[in-house]
């Protein structure tokens, strides 16, 4: 996949970086419940996850979280400029099914240059959407950038 990487500098308030789709799968959820450890029914037992509201299993948050940092990573605006990730604030807004083509949006909603002159933190509104455009995670992502 290829992408352009995104220094502090090229960030303004109002920018928007897009990527997408990726398709959770079963195996996929089934690979995190073993790489992470939760196997929680609503992930991994289907008897289980029928008699749930959902009807059948669903992804995990911290899978759907996995998803969009791979979806950004496409974007370009965390290969070979970001430092660090300070913080992932971010709400569920609704379940992942095995099967869901999931898209991946970024704006630019702050700026800060501080502090250091190397350096700067971007604060973007991230959100996840599913195949029919509805929100399945959103929040914010404070990412510290090189100039």
């Amino acid at each position: 996949m290829s992408h352009e990487a995104h220094t502090y500098d090229d960030m303004k308030v109002g920018l928007v970086f897009t990527s997408g789709p990726r398709v959770v799968t079963r195996e996929d959820i089934d690979a995190f419940a073993r790489l992470s450890g939760d196997h929680m029914s609503i992930h991994t037992n289907d008897d289980y996850a029928a008699t749930t509201p959902f009807g059948g299993v669903i992804a995990h948050g911290a899978l759907n979280i996995a998803v969009a940092t791979g979806l950004a990573y496409e974007t370009g605006i965390l290969d070979g400029t970001i430092l660090a990730f300070r913080s992932l604030t971010m709400a569920f807004n609704r379940p992942v099914f095995p099967g869901d083509s999931l898209t991946f949006e970024a704006e630019v909603t702050q700026m800060d240059p501080s502090p250091r002159e190397e350096s700067g933190k971007v604060t973007t509104l991230v959100t996840l959407r599913n195949q029919n455009g509805k929100k399945v995670i959103s929040g914010d992502w404070v990412i510290v950038l090189k100039r």
